[in-house]
């Protein structure tokens, strides 16, 4: 699930780079253990230590990500 501090900036490429909303610095990708012992994939803020994101596999992750980028990519959202 995508947390409310997780923005995007576009890069010089063209292309959407995810932030933290509070810092403008880029996540780091790690992952923690939930109370049962699975496995959390998380994206954290390296600056401000916010979690922006939490998943329960590599694929839900890639897949909101993904639709987070083409939301991002719309007209109508200005986060960018």
């Amino acid at each position: 699930m995508v947390e409310d501090h997780l923005s995007g900036m576009k890069a010089r490429n063209g292309t959407c780079v995810f932030v933290c909303s509070t810092c403008r610095v880029p996540p780091n990708f790690t992952f923690g253990a939930k109370p049962g012992g699975e496995l959390s994939y998380l994206m954290l803020c390296p600056k401000c230590g916010c979690v922006l994101g939490e998943w329960d596999s590599i694929e839900a992750r890639g897949r909101e990500l993904s639709e987070f980028a083409k939301a991002l990519k719309r007209p109508h959202v200005g986060a960018l």
